[in-house]
């Protein structure tokens, strides 16, 4: 039998085991092949307790005289991987004298997938189940290479079966909702966030990922207090303080953001999403060089990063020989020859980015099969009821009748504050603004979400929302919304005389802020229809616009825009609000511009021809265009697409230009 660490060595040395031969190479005990339990025991303790390098330096010469023990190979080989040093042969050590070892396996399949080799990691995950078909970490395991194949119906498939196994897994809980937020099905990637929270409450990481769906879901304040949680859980968590900061640009708090975008750099240097996080500041304030610097600096450290590729696609004009469009062609081609598909939200972001380069370029045949192949993926991930929002515009024309409309006059807020501009999105509204606000007078605040939110508030206690809570509404709680509206926007800018809300979806309250905002100034922004769509079509929103991907809704959604538009037209008193024409200010931009500031109670000032030099921040999909002087080449700008837009053309059926 073997001697134990206190008995006397067997080589007759007179010493203890442990001091003399034990460790030694070549030194085998008569009649031994495996460690006795309590070096195992050993192993084990030093295992659980995190002492790894102990568990590294007691294993090795181990394995000198216990050559084909697995259940060192397996101890050692995770030591060494929890050190951050290569593990992979003694893994596969472990695996092989292993055969019926779960977890063996298991271990393998997770450290085959940090290595990138995939399929070899799905065939020792399944393994490992082939043996304990009972491993919930095996099924979550295998998840999670299903998932960076791509195979996303597995992947779901695997998460599940953990969790029927181990329905308190917070990991695969965890997993599971990322599956779903890839899919697209948001509200139940909330769900599943929030279970793996319910189970580990200190899981920082599902913290932090419920607060990337809220914030796509537009729970903006609920988003923050998830990354919250998460940095309080983990001060040092850098990508949480990057999504932080993303929530904070769309909250318009850009102090903020750039502070949280330099404090995960300084944990993490090469925080890539904190690098892009930068380049957007950098493009707002109309730093183009720096922000393409950012989007350079990002994909040295990940060359294969879609974000940044994408938005070094939008950062300027691609010309011929761009090697972002060769890298973006090059994706394409490795998926169609057989590499792991991209996920949804990488795979869309590819559409739109090769759809913008061939556009750039004029290449119009090969821009738009990539518009409609990018708009038919994101169109997948939601549902979308294009009669469900015709009946909303319908409601909100009947219930905004002549009668409603005077009930209600004579109440809400005195102030002059406001000036919104609206529209349809993609209509001129970010130009318009950026003139006006030009004025030395006029403080641009961008898209506020206030005015709608206001808007949804329940009316004594009738639980219904916009517009259905209007008829419930009276002049004392009008009063009320309009004051908490200009208050909002006088903590925005508070020495400003005149503060601009450019929200272009704000066209669908008009009459309540006709009522509720008396004094306000009303700037609505029409384009040519068709001109319109084809530049939501090939714009990826970072916000929710879901009539925007499929042609035939989104020329639905404008006919139900433009005979809401008629409507206010009908029922409020002339000039409640200025309709100014896109091609209009094209063509004479110092005629419109005179007529607008004169329509906002201002005098003249000539910075408003300079629009392009105002360095006010700009946070919306035209931030590029208006950081130029006027140009003509988006009028008509459809044209050289009109044999694709047979669908839109006919939804917009009368709207529509004549066709060629």
């Amino acid at each position: 039998m073997k001697p134990g660490r206190n008995d006397p060595c067997s080589c007759g040395s007179g010493k203890k085991y442990k001091n003399c031969c034990l460790g030694k190479a070549g030194f085998h005990p008569p009649h031994s092949s495996a460690p006795a339990s309590d070096e195992i025991n050993l192993l084990d303790s030093l295992f659980s307790t995190g002492r790894f390098v102990e568990l590294e330096d007691r294993a090795r010469p181990l394995l000198k005289l216990y050559p084909d023990s697995g259940v060192v190979w397996k101890l050692f080989s995770l030591s060494l991987q929890l050190q951050g040093k290569d593990a992979l042969s003694a893994m596969q050590k472990a695996a092989e004298l292993l055969p019926n070892d779960a977890e063996a396996h298991g271990n393998l399949a997770a450290l085959l997938r940090a290595r990138g080799q995939f399929e070899a990691a799905v065939t020792s995950g399944r393994r490992a189940l082939q043996i304990r078909p009972e491993f919930a970490g095996g099924h979550n395991n295998l998840g999670v290479v299903l998932q960076s194949l791509g195979r996303i119906d597995e992947a779901m498939a695997s998460y599940r079966r953990a969790l029927e196994i181990k329905p308190g897994f917070a990991e695969a809980h965890n997993n599971l909702g990322g599956v779903l937020k890839e899919l697209g099905q948001l509200d139940g990637a909330v769900a599943s966030y929030r279970r793996a929270i319910q189970f580990k409450p200190g899981f920082a990481e599902a913290h932090n990922n419920l607060g990337g769906v809220l914030k796509e879901l537009g729970q903006l304040d609920e988003a923050v207090a998830s990354y919250r949680n998460a940095l309080e859980l983990k001060p040092d968590y850098a990508e949480a303080h990057s999504n932080l900061g993303i929530v904070m640009r769309e909250l318009g708090r850009q102090d903020e953001e750039a502070e949280c975008y330099r404090r995960a750099l300084e944990i993490d240097p090469e925080c890539v999403n904190a690098m892009l996080g930068i380049g957007h500041l950098c493009m707002e304030s109309g730093d183009m060089t720096g922000a393409e610097d950012q989007f350079r600096k990002a994909l040295e450290i990940k060359a294969d990063d879609m974000d940044a590729r994408f938005l070094l696609a939008q950062v300027g004009k691609v010309k011929v020989g761009d090697e972002n469009l060769a890298a973006l062609v090059a994706m394409e081609a490795a998926e169609r020859n057989g590499a792991p598909p991209l996920l949804y939200n990488k795979a869309i972001s590819l559409q739109f980015a090769l759809g913008k380069c061939f556009d750039d370029l004029g290449d119009y045949d090969r821009a738009f099969p990539h518009f409609i192949e990018g708009c038919k993926l994101k169109r997948a991930t939601f549902a979308y009821d294009a009669g469900k929002t015709s009946r909303y515009f319908t409601d909100i024309m009947r219930i905004f009748d002549q009668a409603t409309i005077e009930r209600l006059r004579g109440g809400g807020d005195s102030s002059q504050l406001p000036i919104f501009v609206l529209g349809m999105p993609r209509s001129g509204t970010t130009l318009t603004e950026q003139i006006i606000s030009s004025h030395p007078d006029v403080h641009g605040a961008g898209e506020l979400p206030d005015l709608m939110a206001i808007a949804q508030r329940d009316v004594a206690g009738t639980g219904a929302v916009f517009p259905n809570n209007i008829p419930a509404l009276d002049l004392a709680g009008l009063g009320t919304w309009g004051a908490d509206y200009v208050n909002g926007l006088q903590r925005r800018a508070p020495t400003a005389k005149r503060i601009t809300d450019k929200m272009p979806v704000n066209f669908l309250a008009i009459g309540l802020i006709h009522m509720m905002l008396p004094n306000a100034k009303i700037i609505h922004v029409d384009r040519n229809p068709v001109d319109t769509c084809l530049s939501c079509f090939m714009q990826l929103f970072s916000s929710r616009q879901d009539q925007t991907y499929d042609l035939a809704e989104l020329g639905r959604y404008y006919v139900d825009y433009a005979r809401l538009m008629e409507h206010w037209r009908n029922v409020l008193p002339k000039g409640a609000f200025l309709d100014v024409q896109y091609e209009d200010i094209v063509a004479d931009q110092e005629t419109q511009a005179r007529l607008m500031i004169a329509f906002c109670g201002l005098d003249w000032n000539d910075a408003c021809i300079d629009f392009h030099k105002n360095k006010r921040p700009v946070r919306t999909a035209s931030v590029s265009q208006v950081r130029q002087p006027i140009y003509k080449s988006s009028v008509e700008r459809w044209r050289p697409y009109e044999k694709f837009l047979g669908p839109l053309l006919d939804a917009l059926d009368d709207l529509a230009p004549k066709r060629a």
